[in-house]
C-alpha cells in the first residue's frame, strides 16, 4: 500500500501538501483558517490583502469563509487582476444545544440493518486512504490522511459500512478556527458523501447527525457550520434536518482562476 497520506489529482495533492505544512503557522494567525485543501480565511481585512494576493498567484484559488457582502465586494476589487471565477456556498450553523437535541436522537435510532460505524480504534491510516478514495469516487475532493486522523488538528473522520467492509457512507467533523475568528470554537463539518447505490436509506442524515455530535460531545465545539450550494435542495435539506439553519448574509465564497469547483 502507499503509504504517503496524501491522494488525488496531482493539483490536489498539491494543495494537501501545502496546507499541511501551514498548520502550526496557522494555528495563531489572524484571519487565517486551518484547512486541509484550499487556502482560507475567515478575516481578509485582517490577514492583508497582499497575502491572499500570492495565494492566487501561487495557487490559482482562495476561499473566504462567513463572508458578508462588503467582504465580497472588497475581495472582487483587490483580486481583480486574476479575473477570477465565483463559486459560493451558503453557510448553514447551529450551536451546541440544538446538535444534541436535534442529532441526539437521530444516532440513537440507529442505522439500517447490515450498516455499522467504523470505531476510532479501527480508522487506520488504512482504512482512512479507502475512504480518501471512496470520497474521491463520489466526487468530493479528500484531505490528507493525517488531517483526517486528526494528527494535525482536532478532528473526527467518521465512516459507515456495510456488512462486506465496504465503506457506504463518510463525513468529518474539525476545529479549524483559531482564537482571532468569528468563528472560533465553531467546527466545520463536511466531506458528507454517500454511495450512490445506497442512497434512500437515510445514511447522509445519520453521518451528518453523528459528525455533528462528535463536533460537540468530543471536539468541544459551541457550534457547528457546514456549507452548501444554493442550488443544493436535498443537502440544504439533510442539514435542517439537524438542526442546522441558514445564516443570512453570510457566504463561503471560493475565488478561483479555473471553471472547476474543485469538490461539489
Amino acid at each position: 500500500m502507499d503509504r504517503s497520506p496524501y491522494y488525488g489529482t496531482d493539483k490536489i495533492m498539491a494543495l494537501q501538501r501545502a496546507r499541511d505544512a501551514q498548520v502550526a503557522d496557522f494555528a495563531d494567525l489572524a484571519g487565517a483558517v486551518i484547512h486541509a485543501r484550499t487556502f482560507s480565511s475567515d478575516d481578509p481585512a485582517a490577514l492583508g490583502w497582499d497575502y491572499l494576493k500570492k495565494v492566487m498567484a501561487d495557487e490559482g484559488m482562495v476561499t473566504l469563509r462567513g463572508a458578508d457582502q462588503a467582504t465580497i465586494a472588497a475581495a472582487k476589487s483587490e483580486l481583480s487582476d486574476f479575473d477570477p471565477r465565483l463559486h459560493v456556498w451558503d453557510l448553514f450553523m447551529a450551536d451546541a444545544e440544538t446538535i444534541r437535541r436535534v442529532c441526539g436522537p437521530i444516532v440513537q435510532n440507529g442505522l439500517p440493518a447490515g450498516m455499522r460505524q467504523i470505531s476510532e480504534a479501527e480508522m487506520t491510516p488504512e482504512k482512512a486512504r479507502e475512504v480518501q478514495v471512496f470520497l474521491t469516487q463520489q466526487g468530493v475532493s479528500p484531505f490528507s490522511t493525517d488531517a483526517l486522523l486528526g494528527r494535525l488538528f482536532p478532528a473526527r473522520l467518521i465512516a459507515l459500512q456495510n456488512a462486506s467492509d465496504r465503506i457506504a457512507a463518510a463525513g468529518f467533523a474539525a476545529m479549524t478556527h483559531n482564537r482571532h475568528s468569528p468563528f472560533f470554537n465553531s467546527a466545520w463539518v463536511g466531506l458528507i458523501a454517500v454511495d450512490p447505490e445506497l442512497r434512500g436509506l437515510g445514511l447522509g442524515k445519520h453521518v451528518d447527525a453523528i459528525c455533528n455530535l462528535v463536533a460537540v460531545t468530543e471536539l468541544g465545539a459551541a457550534a457547528t457550520m457546514e456549507f452548501v450550494a444554493p442550488d443544493n435542495a436535498p443537502s440544504r435539506a439533510m442539514l435542517e434536518s439537524c438542526g442546522l439553519r441558514q445564516v443570512e448574509g453570510k457566504s463561503v465564497v471560493m475565488f478561483s482562476t479555473s471553471t472547476d469547483r474543485l469538490t461539489r
